[in-house]
């Protein structure tokens, strides 16, 4: 019985901290894009999750909050389970994000007479993963445990 509280009290402290990691890599470069003339480099740029989507980046907000308030919640005794819902949370977050892996915003590379403008993935994409990840696995250890 101890063991499983202590395991159920890890788990949410990793969903806690992934929440509150997730929410600061929405601040972070997602995408990247490099406007290249003549072979050369001229002009480049970047969006953060706020800046790329329209709806996915509130969703994401919401699993980090959800990914933080549970656990908080379930430590001042007011909610006695939460787990699932930490757990669907983290998978909606980690299957919208794996989406945006895939799936840029914008094509890859379009072409104008040689020049190009390419798209790419930022730091911020994959450590939002990680992040959504932490939160999914943080609320299945919770959740296996109770």
């Amino acid at each position: 019985m101890r063991s499983s509280a202590r395991t159920s009290r890890l788990g949410d402290t990793i969903a806690a901290a992934s929440g509150a990691a997730l929410l600061v890599v929405l601040f972070l470069p997602w995408y990247g894009v490099d406007l290249n003339v003549a072979g050369a480099t001229v002009a480049s740029g970047h969006a953060t999750a706020w800046e790329a989507f329209r709806f996915i980046d509130l969703l994401l907000f919401l699993v980090a909050v959800v990914a933080i308030a549970v656990p908080l919640a379930r430590a001042a005794g007011s909610l006695r389970d939460g787990s699932a819902l930490v757990l669907a949370a983290g998978l909606l977050g980690l299957l919208l994000v794996l989406f945006r892996v895939i799936d840029l915003p914008a094509s890859d590379i379009h072409t104008v007479g040689g020049d190009s403008i390419e798209f790419g993935r930022r730091v911020g994409l994959l450590l939002g993963l990680l992040a959504a990840a932490g939160v999914a696995y943080g609320g299945y250890r919770a959740t296996a445990t109770e």
